[in-house]
C-alpha cells in the first residue's frame, strides 16, 4: 500500500490536479507554517521544538528586509545547511518522482563510469615500466607487397643496433610457448626466447640473481632460463634458493638465474625467459621474419626523429642487400600505440554514446524539475514575499538538483560496478588490458565529479527559469493557470529525441554490419569442430621431419578410436586466426627474396578438406599416396588461381613455398575454395596447401606446431578431455593445449566488433527508454494544463477522436522536429564509424529510416495514456469548477 501511495504521488504531478482559488497571503503563510511544524514533528522533534523550528524559517524575522539580506547572504554555511535539510525533506516528500529522477540519472551516471573505467584502463593507464611513453616498437614493413608491418630478420634486427642513434637500447624477442616437464604431464607456458637487450630496454630489474646477459646468447651457452614470479610460487613455492636449480624446458636442462619481479608479464601472459643462443647462419639470415624488437628513446629524441634515422637506415640495408631487404621500410611505433591503437575507434564511438545517453538524462531530469516547480510556484511566491531574493530561490533549487544528482551518482556506482562486473564474466580475451577493468579511486572521483557537473547542468534550466519569474504575481493565480514553462519542456523533448536518434543510429548501423559479417561465408563448416593444439618439443623433433610424421600418424591412429568423433585431421594451423606467410615463387618466374609473392601456409593430412567442410573446385585433394618420398604436391585456393593463372587451368603448375636452390617444386593437384584466414572482415589472401604427411613444414628444416581437427557431434566436455588423452597417448612429453571449438574461434575473431556493439545497442535501448518517458511527462503535464480548455472543448460539442488527436499532434510535431535535428546531426556523426562498419556505408538509408518509424511509433505510443486521459475529461465538472 505504501509503494502504491508514493507511485500515487508521483503520478499525480503529471494528472489533472486542481486547486482552489488563492488565498491571501496570510492564509498561505498559517498553512505552510502547519506544514514545516507538522514536517518537524515527523522527524521527532517534539511540540514546541517542532514550532519553534517552524517559525525561525518563517516568521522569527524583525522585518522583511532582514530577512530579505538574509536571503542575499551566498554563502553562509547556516543557510546551505538549512537548504540540504529542507531539499532532503522536498525529496522525502515525493519519493516517486525522486526514485525516478535519481534511477534516470543512474543510468547515465552509472554508464559513464563504466566507459571511463574502460578508457582509463585499456588507453589512458601508462604500461607498468619507467617511463613507458618512452618505449617503441620497431617494424619492418612491405608496402608493395601489401604488409603494413611485420617483425625483423635476425640479420637486420642486429644491424639496427649498431647503425641507429636515437635509441638508448634494444632487445629482441620471439613470442613462443614452452614446454616444461617433470613427473605427470607436461605443461605449458607463455613465454619468449630474448636477448640481453629486453630487460635493460624495459628497465627492469628482478627480485632474485640477474637477467640475461651477452653470453648467455651465444651459441652453446644459451642453457640458463629466468622465470615469473607466478611461476616461481606455483611449481617453486617461493624458494628463495631456486637460483643453480634446473628446470627441463622443451626437453633441454636449463638452469634458473633469475626470477622477475611479481606483475611483470612480458610479452603478454610470459612466465619463462631463454636467451636465443643463435648460431652464425642464424644471425645472417635476411629471408625469416620473427623477431619482435622494441626500444627505448634517448632523452630528447622524438618518435618523428627515430623515424627520419630508421628510414636512411632501410635505404642502406636496401642498397647493401637488395635481394633481401630492397622495397622495404622500417617502422617505428610508440609500444602503446600498437598494443591498444585499433581499439581507439571503438572507444571514441562509446565515449560519444554514453555522452548522448548522459544528455537524454540530464534532459529528462531537468523536464521533470521544470514541471515540479511549476506545482511549487506558490511556496516559492511565499518565499519571495517573506524576502527571499532571487540568489537564495537559485540556490535552494540548484540545492535539489545537485542532492538528487549526487544520489543519481551513489546509485550509478553501483550499477557500474555491477557492469563491469558483468563485462568482465563475457570480455573476450583478445582485447588487450580489459580483464584488469575496476573501478578504482579515479573512476569513483570522476563519478562524483560528473555527479555535480551533471546537478548544475540540468538543475540550472528550471531554477533560473522560476528565479527570474515575478513569483508575487503567482499568489494572485491559481497552480493551474501558473505559468507553464511549455516552451523550456518542449524543447527539452526535442533535445532527448535527436539525441537518441544519433544513438540509435549508431546502434542500427553496427548491428545491419554485425548481421552482414555474419552471413559471410567462410569458406568452411564450423558446426562441431573441435581443435586442439601442440608443440612438438625441439630437442626431439627438431629437423626431424619422419618422427614429426610418425607422432602425426600415431595422433590420428588415436583420435579415431575415440567413441564419438567421426573425422579427425592434423594441420599447421586452423583459419580465421591469423595464418603464418611464407615467400612463394612460381616455375618460370624469376624473382628475388625481397620481391617474391607472399602467400598463407597450410600443412595439412588427407582428410583435412571433409573435417573442415571445404569445398573442392577443381582437381582432386590430398590422398593416402601422398606421403614422403613421392612427389610434392600442392592444392591452392581459387584467389591464388585467379591471380596467377587467370583464364588458364593452374592443374600441372608447379611452385615453390620459401626460395631452395635448387627449387623444391610442388605441382598444383587441386583448387579449392577460399577459406578466410585473418577474419570475416578481411580479404582472402593467396593460399597454398600442402601434404603434411609428405612434409610436415614449408622445408626440411622447419619443426612447425600442429593442431589437431575433429568433427564430433559430443559436447566440448566430453570430447574435449577424450581428444586430448588420446593425443598425450602418442607422445606424453608433449603439452596440449587451445583445446575449444571452431565456433568459438569464430566468436573470437569478432569478439571486438560484438563488445562495442552490445554496449552501444544497451545505451540505445536506455535511451529509448528515457525519450518515451520524457514524451510522457511532457504530455501528460501538458494535459493537466489544458484540462479546461479540453473541457470547453468537449462541452462545445468536440468528438472523442478530436481530443486524441490535438494531444498526439503535439507530441507528433515533438517528436517529428526532435527526428530531423537527430537525423542531421547522425549523418555527420555517424561517418567516424566507417572504420567499424562492414559492407554498408555510415548513411544507411534502410537503417535511417527504420531508426526514424520506430521513433515516430515510440513517440505516438508514450503520449497514448495522457491522450486517453484528455477524452475521458468530464465537461459538466470542467465548467462547474471554472
Amino acid at each position: 500500500m505504501g509503494l502504491r501511495r508514493e507511485f500515487s504521488k508521483f503520478k499525480a504531478l503529471f494528472s489533472f490536479s486542481r486547486r482552489g482559488p488563492a488565498a491571501d497571503l496570510e492564509e498561505e503563510i498559517r498553512s505552510h507554517l502547519r506544514m514545516e511544524e507538522r514536517e518537524n514533528r515527523e522527524s521527532g522533534m517534539s511540540l514546541e521544538q517542532a514550532r519553534l523550528a517552524a517559525m525561525r524559517r518563517f516568521g522569527n524575522v524583525t522585518s522583511v528586509q532582514e530577512r530579505s539580506r538574509e536571503m542575499w547572504q551566498w554563502t553562509s554555511v547556516e543557510q546551505i545547511v538549512q537548504d540540504l535539510q529542507f531539499g532532503f525533506r522536498q525529496l522525502r516528500r515525493d519519493v516517486g518522482f525522486t526514485t525516478f529522477a535519481v534511477l534516470t540519472l543512474a543510468l547515465g551516471i552509472g554508464a559513464s563510469s563504466v566507459i571511463f573505467s574502460l578508457v582509463n584502463e585499456v588507453l589512458l593507464r601508462p604500461l607498468p615500466f619507467a617511463r613507458s611513453e618512452r618505449l617503441v616498437d620497431v617494424w619492418e614493413a612491405m608496402p608493395k607487397r601489401n604488409i603494413p608491418r611485420l617483425p625483423a630478420a635476425p640479420g637486420n634486427y642486429l644491424d639496427w643496433r649498431t647503425m641507429n642513434h636515437v635509441l638508448d637500447s634494444m632487445g629482441g624477442f620471439v613470442e613462443t610457448g614452452f614446454s616444461v616437464t617433470s613427473t605427470g604431464d607436461p605443461e605449458r607456458y607463455i613465454g619468449a626466447f630474448c636477448d640481453e637487450g629486453l630487460f635493460r630496454t624495459l628497465q627492469v630489474a628482478p627480485i632474485l640473481g640477474r637477467t640475461l646477459i651477452v653470453e648467455d646468447t651465444l651459441p652453446g651457452r644459451d642453457t640458463v632460463a629466468i622465470v615469473g614470479y607466478g611461476l616461481w610460487r606455483r611449481r617453486f613455492g617461493g624458494d628463495r634458493h631456486i637460483l643453480g636449480q634446473t628446470i627441463v624446458i622443451d626437453g633441454r636442462a636449463r638452469t634458473i638465474v633469475g626470477v622477475m619481479p611479481e606483475g611483470f608479464s612480458f610479452p603478454e601472459r610470459s612466465e619463462i625467459w631463454a636467451p636465443f643462443g643463435w648460431s652464425g647462419e642464424a644471425r645472417s639470415r635476411r629471408d625469416g621474419h620473427f623477431v619482435r624488437v622494441i626500444g627505448r628513446l634517448r632523452d630528447g629524441v622524438s618518435v618523428t626523429q627515430a623515424r627520419a634515422e630508421f628510414s636512411l637506415i632501410a635505404e642502406k640495408l636496401a642498397k647493401e642487400h637488395p635481394a633481401f631487404d630492397q622495397d622495404e621500410l622500417i617502422e617505428v611505433r610508440p609500444v602503446m600505440d600498437d598494443l591498444v591503437g585499433n581499439l581507439r575507434p571503438a572507444f571514441v564511438v562509446l565515449v560519444s554514446a554514453v555522452g548522448f545517453l548522459l544528455l537524454i538524462a540530464c534532459s529528462n531530469v531537468a523536464s521533470l524539475l521544470l514541471a515540479k516547480a511549476a506545482g511549487s510556484v506558490r511556496e516559492l511566491a511565499i518565499r519571495a514575499s517573506l524576502g527571499a531574493g532571487r540568489p537564495r530561490i537559485l540556490r535552494q533549487l540548484l540545492v535539489e538538483s545537485l542532492l538528487l544528482s549526487v544520489n543519481g551518482g551513489m546509485a550509478g556506482l553501483i550499477l557500474a560496478a555491477g557492469a563491469i562486473h558483468a563485462i568482465l564474466l563475457t570480455v573476450p580475451d583478445n582485447i588487450p588490458r580489459l580483464a584488469d577493468v575496476h573501478l578504482d579511486r579515479s573512476a569513483v572521483l570522476f563519478t562524483l565529479a560528473l555527479s555535480v557537473l551533471t546537478g548544475i547542468f540540468f538543475g540550472v534550466v528550471p531554477a533560473w527559469s522560476y528565479s527570474r519569474n515575478d513569483l508575487h504575481s503567482e499568489l494572485k493565480k491559481s497552480s493551474r493557470n501558473s505559468t507553464a514553462r511549455g516552451g523550456w519542456r518542449n524543447a527539452l523533448v526535442v533535445l532527448q529525441v535527436s539525441a537518441a536518434v544519433v544513438l540509435m543510429a549508431g546502434a542500427g548501423l553496427l548491428i545491419h554490419s554485425f548481421h552482414a559479417l555474419l552471413q559471410v561465408d567462410a569458406g568452411f563448416n564450423p558446426d562441431h569442430v573441435l581443435t586442439a593444439r601442440l608443440t612438438p618439443a625441439q630437442s626431439k623433433y627438431d629437423r626431424r621431419p619422419g618422427l614429426e610424421i610418425q607422432l602425426a600418424r600415431s595422433i590420428l591412429r588415436n583420435v579415431a578410436a575415440v567413441t564419438g568423433i567421426e573425422k579427425s585431421a592434423i594441420t599447421t594451423d586452423i583459419p580465421i586466426a591469423g595464418n603464418p606467410t611464407f615467400i612463394m615463387r612460381l616455375e618460370g618466374q624469376e624473382v628475388s627474396v625481397s620481391q617474391a609473392p607472399i602467400t598463407t601456409f597450410f600443412s595439412v593430412t588427407p582428410s583435412y578438406v571433409d573435417v573442415m567442410g571445404m569445398r573442392l573446385i577443381q582437381g582432386r585433394f590430398f590422398n593416402d599416396s601422398d606421403v614422403a618420398g613421392s612427389p610434392l604436391v600442392a592444392v591452392v585456393n581459387q584467389t591464388l588461381a585467379q591471380k596467377y593463372f587467370p583464364g588458364q587451368n593452374p592443374i600441372g603448375r608447379r611452385i615453390e613455398v620459401t626460395f631452395q636452390d635448387p627449387p623444391r617444386w610442388r605441382q598444383i593437384v587441386g583448387v579449392v575454395a577460399d577459406v578466410h584466414s585473418d577474419g570475416l572482415a578481411a580479404a582472402t589472401p593467396v593460399q597454398v596447401y600442402t601434404a603434411f604427411l609428405q612434409m610436415p613444414g614449408a622445408s626440411p628444416d622447419s619443426t612447425p606446431e600442429m593442431s589437431i581437427v575433429a568433427r564430433t557431434k559430443l559436447d566440448i566436455a566430453v570430447a574435449g578431455p577424450a581428444l586430448k588423452d588420446a593425443i598425450l597417448q602418442a607422445d606424453r612429453a608433449q603439452p596440449v593445449f587451445a583445446l575449444q571449438t571452431m565456433d568459438q574461434v569464430m566468436g573470437q575473431s569478432i569478439a571486438e566488433r560484438r563488445f562495442a556493439l552490445v554496449l552501444i545497442a544497451g545505451f540505445a535501448g536506455m535511451s529509448l527508454f528515457l525519450v518515451a518517458f520524457g514524451i510522457y511527462s511532457v504530455m501528460s503535464y501538458t494535459v493537466a494544463q489544458r484540462t479546461s480548455e479540453i473541457g470547453i472543448r468537449m462541452a462545445l460539442g468536440a468528438k472523442v477522436h478530436q481530443v486524441l488527436w490535438l494531444i498526439e499532434r503535439q507530441a507528433l510535431v515533438l517528436t517529428t522536429t526532435g527526428l530531423a535535428g537527430g537525423l542531421l546531426v547522425a549523418s555527420l556523426v555517424t561517418r567516424f564509424l566507417k572504420s567499424m562498419l562492414f559492407r554498408i556505408g555510415p548513411v544507411d538509408p534502410a537503417t535511417f529510416l527504420g531508426v526514424a518509424v520506430g521513433l515516430l511509433l515510440v513517440g505516438m505510443l508514450s503520449c497514448c495514456p495522457p491522450a486517453w486521459r484528455a477524452s475521458r475529461v468530464d465537461p459538466v465538472d470542467t465548467l462547474r469548477q471554472e
